[in-house]
């Protein structure tokens, strides 16, 4: 299982990538939501990201649409960066 960022992880079995989110708090045993299956690493991690920018946009909810918009695209940008994004991975076995 690989961590993403935050609460989110993606499982790869032999034919394809599982998008899962942990529901409990670090240090107790972990238990996921399955949130989607993907054919690809690319679509998985771009799943992620949706997922962590409406996360975002729900916390956010009493704020008018240009910001919402803007903070959308400064989220974006953030998690999808090639860079900024992989040096976050982090190999569990």
């Amino acid at each position: 299982m690989m961590h993403i960022k935050e609460n989110f992880f993606i499982e790869k079995n032999q034919t394809e990538y599982i998008l899962k989110k942990r529901m409990n708090k670090k240090g107790e045993e972990m238990s996921c939501n399955h949130l989607g299956t993907y054919s690809t690493f690319r679509e998985a991690r771009d799943a992620a990201i949706k997922e962590m920018i409406r996360e975002e946009v729900n916390k956010e909810k009493s704020a008018p649409l240009h910001e919402i918009i803007y903070m959308m695209k400064q989220k974006y940008q953030e998690l999808s960066g090639e860079n900024h994004f992989f040096c976050k991975i982090s190999w569990r076995v």
